[in-house]
Formats: C-alpha cells, sequence, structure tokens
C-alpha cells in the first residue's frame, strides 16, 4: 500500500526531492519516479554557536531519536553494558511507544544509574554540547538530522550503517559505521572512542568541517530554489513537452 501511495505521488508530481541517494536509488529501483523527475538535495540543520568538547572525561555518550521500531536503543543499552569498567554516561533523549521498555532493559542490565532519559527537548544543541560521543542505532533511517547536528556540534559520529548514513559518516575521519545490529563491532567503536580523547577531537572536528561544507541550512535551501528554478525553465522553455 504505500509503495502503491509512493508511485502514485512520484507520477503525479513534476520533480521529487530525496534526502539522500540512498532514496534515490529506492526510488528509482521501485520505479516510484522516473530518473528525469529526481534530485538529491541532502538535509542541512542550522548552526549554533554551541560545541561540544569531546576531549573531556569521563566521557559523556548521547542519543537523538524516537523510542520507536526504527532505532535500536537496545544494542546500545547491551554493547555499553559490556563496558562497564570503563567510566561512562549515556543521555537518550525523545519520547515514544517502547520507552518503558528500554527504560526496563536499563535497569535489568544494570544501568540505571549511568543512563538518563530526558525525554522531548528542545535544547538538543546544549544536551550535545555537554557530550563527548554521539550514537545512533538504527534499523532504517533516510538521512538523520540527529546525526547531522551531532556533526555541527563537533562530536565523533557511531551510527548505524543504514539509509542515507553513509552518506554523512566517513568511516574512520568523523566517526565510525556499524551493520545494522552488530552489537560486537558497536562495543569496540564505542570502547575506542571512550578510551581516546584524542581521537574523539580529531573525529569531531572533522564532522565539524564535513557539516560545514555539506550539511548547513543555507547551502539546502539554495540547492531546493535552484532545483524549484530548474524546473519553472524547464516549465516555460517552448521546446519543452508537458511535465507530470
Amino acid at each position: 500500500m504505500a509503495l502503491t501511495l509512493e508511485r502514485l505521488a512520484g507520477r503525479a508530481g513534476d520533480l521529487v526531492l530525496a534526502v539522500s541517494e540512498r532514496d534515490r536509488e529506492l526510488a528509482l529501483r521501485y520505479r516510484v519516479v522516473p530518473p528525469e523527475r529526481i534530485r538529491v538535495v541532502w538535509n542541512g540543520v542550522p548552526d549554533t554557536l554551541l560545541r561540544a568538547d569531546p576531549a573531556r572525561d569521563p566521557p559523556r555518550i548521547v542519543m537523538v531519536g524516537r523510542f520507536a521500531p526504527p532505532k535500536d536503543h537496545a544494542l546500545v543499552l547491551k554493547a555499553l553494558a559490556g563496558l562497564r569498567e570503563l567510566p561512562w554516561y549515556l543521555d537518550l533523549v525523545g519520547q515514544g511507544p517502547l520507552l518503558p521498555e528500554v527504560q526496563a532493559l536499563a535497569e535489568r542490565l544494570g544501568l540505571g544509574e549511568r543512563v538518563r532519559f530526558l525525554g522531548k527537548r528542545l535544547d538538543v544543541d546544549r544536551i550535545l554540547a555537554d557530550a563527548q560521543v554521539f550514537v545512533l542505532a538504527s534499523n532504517w533511517e533516510g538521512l538523520p538530522l540527529s546525526v547531522l547536528e551531532a556533526m555541527r556540534a563537533g562530536l565523533p559520529v557511531v551510527a548505524s550503517d543504514v539509509g542515507g548514513v553513509r552518506e554523512a559518516v566517513l568511516e574512520g575521519r568523523t566517526g565510525f559505521l556499524v551493520p545494522r545490529g552488530d552489537i560486537v563491532l558497536l562495543r569496540e567503536r564505542l570502547a575506542l572512542l571512550l578510551q581516546d580523547p584524542g581521537l574523539r577531537v580529531a573525529l569531531g572536528g572533522e564532522g565539524r568541517r564535513r557539516y560545514e561544507a555539506h550539511f548547513t541550512l543555507d547551502r539546502m535551501l539554495r540547492e531546493v530554489w535552484a532545483a524549484y528554478e530548474e524546473l519553472g525553465a524547464r516549465r516555460s522553455s517552448p521546446f519543452q513537452g508537458p511535465i507530470g
């Protein structure tokens, strides 16, 4: 049903903007829209003055995401349960139907004193600025804004390699990509960052530079405007047939 609706929308529209190359590939694979009517415009987020200090100890890890099936909070908790010997704290920002289940898991794993459930917040930029590592375990994604916000803050990112995440996070340069559901590698990558402040600073700094180059709100708006101008030019051209 969802695919049928996507196809109807794709055929009715003159131009479709995808937030990632991965989404574009899926749209073409399932024939949602013809290739000449789809463009990729990466998400962008507005800048702030708040910056993280990744070198600070003990490290605070943060994950921002709704407690719902697309996210895998349980994987993060189970990975960190194997790193009890290291000093760390975890902030989980968001709400959703799976919140009670995740809270119960944190207690069963004996992590109650290390994990804070912060609920829905309007000051995510401040929370990120107080952290040293960002993690996002997901089952599926588009191009998550939370990853871009973490890069904006100058945080190293450890994220599931799903959807368009790899278009933002560069393996070994701005953070680490982990196959979906891979608890062993997630634990290893988190342990590496928790024990190496210099690595946190290096990856976070490169992430900030990548944000400035590719994921600002201004860049996104310019590209969206350019797409509309292109569409307008095609519509007004006497040599261009009907679109859509």
